[in-house]
């Protein structure tokens, strides 16, 4: 029943002032170190980096996320979605090609580099194909010198993200 709650909850957020900001706790509670958040670069060119932060990935490395948020009519991946601009194809080759360095913090700028699509909404089947494609071409999985990977969290991973780290049972609690 708690997922339920906060996929419901997750879903209805637009992506500013919203899921934004929301999203940014999320990662500082699970211990990323925030470099850029929309917050400080509104009216600013993003270049498919809505959120910039360093931590550790699943492997345990640390490295530089790049993640680019989409909510409200943009939270489902479709056909429109894919493709217009500041959708998510352009966002992506924006992040990846697109160098941000930061000379604050010196390791910042030797870090590997995963760009994660943020979305609270779903992929359809329509066009998962041609995602899967377009991933594939930019970032090939075969064993390459390559600093950059990418995922994708749409509302399921942020409902489990959530739940594990933000809105726990402490939260949720209603006596």
């Amino acid at each position: 029943m708690k997922n339920i709650l906060v996929r419901e909850y997750l879903e209805s957020l637009t992506e500013s002032d919203e899921l934004d900001y929301i999203f940014s706790i999320l990662l500082e509670v699970m211990d990323f170190k925030i470099i850029s958040t929309p917050k400080s670069t509104k009216g600013l060119a993003q270049y498919g980096k809505d959120v910039i932060a360093v931590g550790k990935d699943y492997d345990g490395q640390k490295k530089r996320f790049y993640f680019e948020i989409k909510g409200g009519r943009d939270k489902d991946i479709t056909s429109s979605t894919l493709n217009k601009p500041d959708g998510i194809i352009e966002s992506i080759r924006e992040a990846k090609n697109r160098p941000y360095t930061d000379s604050s913090n010196p390791e910042f700028n030797s870090l590997s580099v995963k760009i994660i699509i943020v979305h609270n909404g779903i992929i359809h089947p329509s066009v998962k194909e041609t995602f899967d494609g377009f991933i594939e071409l930019e970032f090939p999985k075969r064993k390459s010198k390559s600093k950059y990977e990418f995922e994708r969290w749409d509302i399921y991973q942020l409902t489990e993200l959530f739940t594990t780290h933000l809105f726990n049972e402490y939260l949720l609690f209603d006596e």
